[in-house]
């Protein structure tokens, strides 16, 4: 999203590595995103991919409603996408 509620790479940065650095079999991510920052959805997205790359762990995706523009740019940073028939991707 925009404005103070949405998601940037420098406030999620923390999290991500985090969750990497605990040794973990895999790292979900949970997404229910219309979208946001074009910008700010690669920054988070190439974090992932490169974290997951690096420690050798897969990454997974949960859609819950949907993930769409940057939402989905999230979910395609993952081994995996997992989603509801209902969910709304793209």
């Amino acid at each position: 999203g925009t404005g103070t509620r949405s998601l940037n790479d420098e406030a999620l940065a923390p999290l991500i590595d985090r969750a990497f650095k605990r040794k973990p079999v895999a790292v979900a991510l949970q997404i229910n995103s219309p979208g946001g920052s074009a910008v700010q959805s690669s920054l988070i997205a190439a974090r992932i991919r490169r974290l997951g790359d690096e420690k050798r762990v897969p990454v997974l995706a949960f859609v819950e409603d949907v993930a769409a523009s940057g939402g989905y740019w999230l979910a395609s940073a993952a081994d995996e996408i997992w989603c509801d028939p209902g969910s709304m991707l793209g």
